[in-house]
């Protein structure tokens, strides 16, 4: 097997130091070069944006006039600022009215082949400004920009001034020298390298001298732990210098006393826990069997706390059936005494007797109280399905469920008055649940914003939201009924709780369940005379 080279921890720390300042040196000279250069080509940028902005001003008057000698002024004036090299004022058509740029062949050559078209000067109107870099040969790097001309007037008296507000009249192009500073750039960076050369050397010299004296004593701590190690507990660090290494010399031979005297308990202690292990694991089969007698003896105390519950709400429905019972019983004596109004003969006879007026009346009653009969029917049947549902377990039929369709299904469900209007604001998601369930989970909650609303309100609202959050989907019904007091929440989902004329307080509890089933939960909050908002949580 061939053996790995040995690098020992001395030459790392100083290739590691080394690695460093080399890689900070560097990064830090080329962010300073590059930053630098940035800000003086960057002024020189500035400097051409406000003299070609300056001359586009100045000679607005001139282009619109075609004062070639007052152009000509102008740029003769520009090109005896520093660094300008060439000034050059255009038409809105790419002609050049005036020119003006020093004594030399390469800039004039570049200024005449180059020239601008008027489908470049009419895009100035939109970008406002051009600029590039142009390496001009025999001579260097120049920087190229170029502004619209605009006129925001129509000027009076003249012929043909026809130009309206802020319309591109022609553009003005400056070329500014960049030599200067490309000197000054190159000689910046020649200077930061030199540096940049004498901080890595020097950091490696002192880096050099740094590593001997922090690892000796490590090379010695080091020697202790492999003499630990190896089982000799006797064996003591001895290290001179006044510094934390002298501290941790102490504190690891204090450490080695320790260990010896801890390893001569820990060998005594070792069988005492060798026999509470076998002590400890038959006590944690005892514990599991009382754990699942505990559990089974909780499911026992629910079911007997369900059927009391049960036991005590039998006596509620028997009350609130007697009623609807009753009146289904009048009703029903009721309609048997008008059977003879079924009989076409007395039908045809009551037409054209002085009585039709009497007998509409009583047709009308018939018909209202059939209809009682049947709302009387619907109550008591809620009744026995509420009933019914709370007694039941809750087993889920989980199906993928787009949320948008189904709220829009759920809502039309319950009819509502005519001062009470249902809005929704709808965020789309595909929730895993039982769509039966959470139907009446809606219905019950829209139908107790409906019930809570005051019959005066006009202006009755309830709002049906979704969201989906990073923990939950959400749906949220709210509404701006009478809201309820704080003693009403604290019961709101007991069984058997009710505000409500009619009814035995299990639409809530029945509510909470199905959410339980679903290991969400529902949230309420609600302001006397404001209103209440439910929110039903389901999980992700």
């Amino acid at each position: 097997m061939k053996r790995r080279m040995f690098f020992g921890l001395n030459f790392k720390v100083i290739i590691a130091i080394s690695l460093v300042i080399i890689l900070t040196s560097i990064i830090l000279s080329w962010f300073f070069v590059a930053s630098q250069s940035l800000v003086l080509k960057g002024s020189v940028e500035n400097r051409a944006l406000v003299l070609a902005n300056s001359l586009a001003m100045s000679s607005e008057y001139g282009v619109i006039t075609s004062s070639k000698e007052f152009l000509a002024h102008l740029t003769r004036n520009t090109i005896k600022e520093e660094d300008v090299l060439y000034s050059v004022i255009y038409d809105v058509n790419g002609i050049p009215l005036a020119v003006e740029t020093v004594d030399n062949s390469s800039i004039k050559k570049e200024v005449f082949a180059n020239p601008i078209d008027s489908i470049k000067i009419i895009n100035l109107e939109r970008i406002k400004i051009q600029k590039e870099s142009v390496n001009i040969e025999n001579f260097g790097e120049v920087m190229d920009m170029t502004v619209p001309i605009l006129s925001y007037e129509n000027v009076p008296g003249i012929k043909n001034a026809k130009y309206d507000k802020e319309s591109v009249v022609g553009a003005v192009r400056i070329g500014m020298a960049l030599d200067r500073v490309n000197y000054q750039i190159d000689k910046m960076a020649r200077s930061i390298i030199i540096l940049t050369f004498i901080v890595i050397f020097a950091g490696i010299i002192i880096s050099f001298f740094l590593v001997r004296v922090i690892l000796t004593p490590i090379r010695e701590l080091t020697q202790g732990t492999r003499k630990i190690a190896a089982g000799n507990l006797s064996y003591r660090v001895s290290i001179h210098s006044n510094d934390e290494f002298r501290e941790l010399a102490r504190s690891f031979n204090s450490m080695a006393s320790d260990m010896e005297a801890h390893i001569k308990e820990l060998n005594k202690e070792k069988k005492e826990l060798l026999s509470l292990k076998i002590a400890f694991e038959q006590r944690s089969y005892e514990l599991e069997e009382t754990l699942d007698k505990v559990q089974k003896i909780q499911q026992d105390l629910i079911k007997s706390e369900k059927f009391a519950t049960i036991g005590r709400l039998a006596s509620s429905v028997a009350h609130e059936l007697r009623n609807p019972l009753a009146a289904v019983k009048n009703i029903a004596y009721f309609l048997s005494k008008m059977g003879i109004f079924s009989d076409p003969k007395f039908l045809k006879l009551s037409a054209s007797s002085e009585d039709s007026e009497q007998i509409s009346k009583t047709i009308a009653k018939s018909n209202q109280m059939i209809k009682m009969l049947s709302d009387e029917v619907l109550r008591a049947n809620k009744i026995i399905t509420d009933l019914l549902d709370y007694s039941r377990t809750k087993k889920l039929n989980k199906l993928s469920v787009d949320i948008i369709p189904f709220i829009n299904k759920v809502i039309p469900a319950v009819v509502m008055p005519d001062n009470v209007k249902v809005v929704t604001d709808l965020q789309p998601y595909t929730v895993a649940m039982d769509p039966d369930k959470i139907t009446q989970v809606l219905i019950n909650l829209i139908t107790n914003a409906k019930d809570a609303m005051p019959a005066d309100k006009k202006d009755g609202l309830i709002k049906v939201s979704t969201r989906k959050t990073n923990d939950a989907y959400l749906i949220i019904v709210q509404d701006n009924a009478c809201g309820m007091s704080e003693e009403t929440l604290e019961h709101l989902f007991e069984p058997l709780f009710t505000t409500k004329l009619k009814g035995i307080g299990l639409g809530l509890p029945i509510v909470k369940e199905i959410i339980d089933a679903h290991q969400g939960r529902i949230l309420v909050t609600s302001t006397k005379d404001v209103g209440t908002t439910f929110t039903v949580e389901l999980p992700l």
